[in-house]
């Protein structure tokens, strides 16, 4: 059987209801409103193994080698197969995200294409889901 998870903050939990609303299986959904990456590191470690994953994540996290680290060791623990980053609006993340993903040859979508209000969050995440879903 096909599992899918997405993992992260506010942006993952937008992002599951557009998903879930759409897919006939369900993905199963870690994500906490203004979630760090070190919190979400934090968590307990997932008894699935997932063929897609969808990590949201970095937009309440400061900039740095310390984001770099954390986030290599969330990806290295959850997910083997697929996954996608969604690359904050913010570029200083959004380019250790992308990073990051480079170095385990993962997909990215870059949030910076679809429109926001305020700079963090997408205005639709309908339009998200679809991206994600292609």
């Amino acid at each position: 059987m096909f599992e899918c998870l997405i993992l992260g903050d506010s942006i993952g939990l937008g992002a599951a209801k557009a998903i879930n609303e759409r897919y006939a299986r369900h993905c199963d959904v870690q994500a906490v409103e203004r979630a760090t990456a070190a919190q979400i590191l934090s968590w307990r470690k997932l008894d699935k193994s997932y063929g897609s994953c969808v990590f949201a994540m970095g937009s309440n996290d400061a900039p740095g080698a310390s984001l770099a680290r954390t986030l290599s060791r969330i990806r290295r623990r959850v997910c083997l197969r697929r996954v996608i980053w969604l690359l904050p609006y913010a570029r200083p993340q959004a380019y250790i995200v992308s990073w990051v993903a480079a170095q385990f040859g993962d997909e990215t979508v870059d949030l910076i294409h679809f429109a926001t209000v305020d700079y963090i969050h997408p205005r639709s995440y309908s339009e998200l889901a679809s991206a994600l879903l292609r």
